[in-house]
């Protein structure tokens, strides 16, 4: 776990020489300047590409000259002076990418369908994978990176083009787990980060901009608290008794899956949830191929008569239930975590404890000086119980 330190203030205090301190300050300014160097390499990468692309505008040139680039790149690899592999790497990179892309989209041209993804993404990523582990040790990022362009373009086929008829929450919990694989096996968490979004799609989590807004849908929110707050669950267990790289990659996608799950504490909260309507409700689109509003009125009544049939079995939670649980779970968390000094857990329920105080505020309680004094009241009180609890904490410790 990395702390946020002032390291000024321990030179003072004598915790830290000041050469230790001086230390400290090299690899922080080491590390911001990695930082810097790779988010500008990789929008001239995104520009070179884009542009080259464009330029084309013919999947087969686009297929061909990337397999030369990456050939190039390769070669500059192996050959040219350690000075030089900056460059090398990022012509690896603008090859892999036209490679893959071009031959995926000169593939979806030829058959008309998306599924020739999957077919070529899989052998793409489990040759590239072996070249990761066996070959030259300077080529490992380029197979690394072509191992995660075989895995994008295969799990592209696999969601564009449902395999067996399959429903679409197994496919995005078959993708998630290919992501978590992929960035175990590579050791990148950037890619097993990314599960989170395929398993908040498995059930029914959307996200969409219009006209200068950006939104969230989570249509199922009990289901969506159940399944993120278990992998936070696991993730907490594999960190804390996993070997590495296992316990980082968990470290970082149960953080991210407690996030979600406020997410949908949060959506619940405003308007409560019909447990799995979603998923497995009835669909207007079984009953007619029109709009609403221009289809038969046989077709209306079933599909009414449907939705009657499946409230009656449904379990419906409220959204004064929601407001209450989340409470709960924002305020023990967040003691937990701030005795644990998990910043990034405590950072999280900080945020989204006044994001609850926010919403409940204006859509539950009058904005009248009585429920804003005893909303202060209440406040007081848990800061005292916390601050106790952290006094009995480190006695015990102590004692």
């Amino acid at each position: 776990m990395k702390y946020l330190v002032d390291t000024d203030t321990l030179v003072r205090e004598g915790v830290l020489s000041t050469a230790q301190a001086g230390e400290i300050a090299r690899r922080a300014r080491e590390d911001m300047m990695h930082f810097a160097i790779n988010i500008v390499l990789f929008a001239g990468i995104l520009a070179v590409i884009g542009g080259m692309a464009a330029y084309l505008d013919d999947a087969a040139q686009v297929t061909a000259l990337g397999a030369m680039v990456t050939l190039a790149g390769g070669a500059a690899l192996l050959r040219a002076p350690v000075a030089y592999r900056l460059l090398s790497n990022a012509t690896a990179v603008i090859g892999a990418v036209m490679l893959v892309g071009g031959a995926v989209a000169w593939g979806v041209e030829a058959t008309g369908g998306f599924a020739i993804a999957a077919a070529l993404g899989a052998p793409i990523a489990l040759g590239a994978y072996a070249l990761w582990r066996r070959g030259p040790g300077r080529l490992a990022f380029m197979a690394g990176w072509l191992t995660c362009l075989g895995v994008a373009a295969h799990l592209t086929g696999v969601l564009a083009a449902p395999l067996g008829g399959l429903p679409p929450w197994i496919l995005c919990h078959y993708a998630a787990a290919v992501l978590i694989l992929c960035g175990l096996a590579l050791d990148i968490r950037l890619v097993s980060a990314l599960s989170i979004l395929a398993l908040a799609a498995a059930l029914s989590s959307r996200g969409f901009y219009q006209t200068g807004v950006y939104g969230l849908a989570i249509y199922e929110s009990t289901l969506t608290v159940v399944q993120m707050g278990l992998l936070a669950g696991a993730c907490l267990w594999l960190s804390a008794r996993g070997k590495e790289p296992l316990a980082r990659h968990a470290t970082i996608l149960g953080r991210l899956a407690f996030i979600w799950m406020n997410l949908a504490f949060w959506i619940g909260s405003l308007w409560g949830d019909k447990v799995g309507y979603h998923l497995w409700g009835p669909k207007w689109s079984d009953f007619s191929a029109d709009p609403a509003w221009r289809a038969e009125e046989g077709a209306r009544s079933a599909y009414e008569a449907a939705q009657a049939a499946f409230m009656a079995r449904a379990t419906v939670i409220s959204a004064d239930a929601y407001a209450l649980v989340w409470a709960l779970v924002i305020l023990g968390v967040g003691i937990w975590a701030a005795m644990g000094a998990r910043r990034a857990v405590f950072n999280t329920a900080v945020t989204f404890g006044a994001i609850h105080l926010y919403t409940q505020y204006f859509e539950r309680f009058d904005t009248a000086p009585g429920t804003v004094a005893i909303a202060g009241l209440i406040a007081i009180g848990l800061a005292y119980g916390a601050w106790r609890l952290n006094e009995w904490m480190r006695d015990r410790a102590a004692g």
